[in-house]
């Protein structure tokens, strides 16, 4: 069965794992997102490649899901920001950055693994509740862009998306935004622009933090 969104996790979770591959020694503790250092965004990807594996370890109590990929999106982050950016913080605690790469590496193989060997419509927990497994991994292939793109504006290199990926994460953001990226952006700015990342004049941005 064609499973677009699990090939997507995958292209994109190889191109992140080829950029920390070749982070100095030295950029690991430099600024790279709000309070987070290289490392600490680093953590970040880390539980983003790995939660598809987590929460298939979860029963679900459930015969139908509660929400899409859309309405997975749709949240206040700004109540839960700072416990995201503590967790963060305290994941990479103490960590060595050759062991935040394996911890990426081998978490979304596995998590790949895992998914592979399950049809795109198998219910797994998440925390806004049931979701098809299709629905669930777009959210984490949106996850990987953006914060791959972060990762590398930190190390002074432009954003490098894989094309199926940019393209699943431009139409999810479309999405949340209620129509097309305007015409005067190009995917990977109107990916930043949406996400916040940079500022547009357009009142209806961002529509993800």
């Amino acid at each position: 069965m064609e499973f677009p969104e699990l090939a997507a996790f995958e292209e994109e979770a190889r191109g992140v794992e080829e950029t920390l591959e070749g982070v100095p020694a030295e950029a690991w503790g430099r600024p790279a997102l709000g309070e987070w250092t290289v490392a600490e965004l680093v953590a970040h990807l880390v539980r983003a490649a790995t939660r598809v594996a987590v929460y298939l370890d979860v029963e679900v109590d459930a015969e139908e899901p509660a929400v899409d990929r859309v309405g997975y999106c749709r949240f206040d982050f700004t109540t839960e920001a700072a416990a995201i950016a503590a967790r963060a913080r305290q994941e990479a605690h103490g960590v060595e950055p050759g062991e935040l790469v394996a911890r990426f590496r081998d978490g979304w193989r596995t998590s790949a693994g895992r998914g592979g060997g399950l049809t795109p419509d198998h219910l797994i927990a998440t925390p806004r509740g049931p979701m098809c497994l299709d629905e669930y991994l777009a959210t984490r292939v949106l996850e990987l862009v953006v914060h791959h793109g972060d990762l590398r504006v930190a190390l002074d290199l432009a954003p490098a998306p894989a094309p199926e990926p940019a393209r699943m994460t431009q139409r999810l953001l479309e999405s949340l935004l209620g129509g097309p990226m305007p015409r005067n952006l190009g995917r990977d700015r109107f990916i930043r622009a949406a996400t916040g990342r940079v500022a547009i004049d357009d009142p209806r941005f961002p529509v993800l933090r």
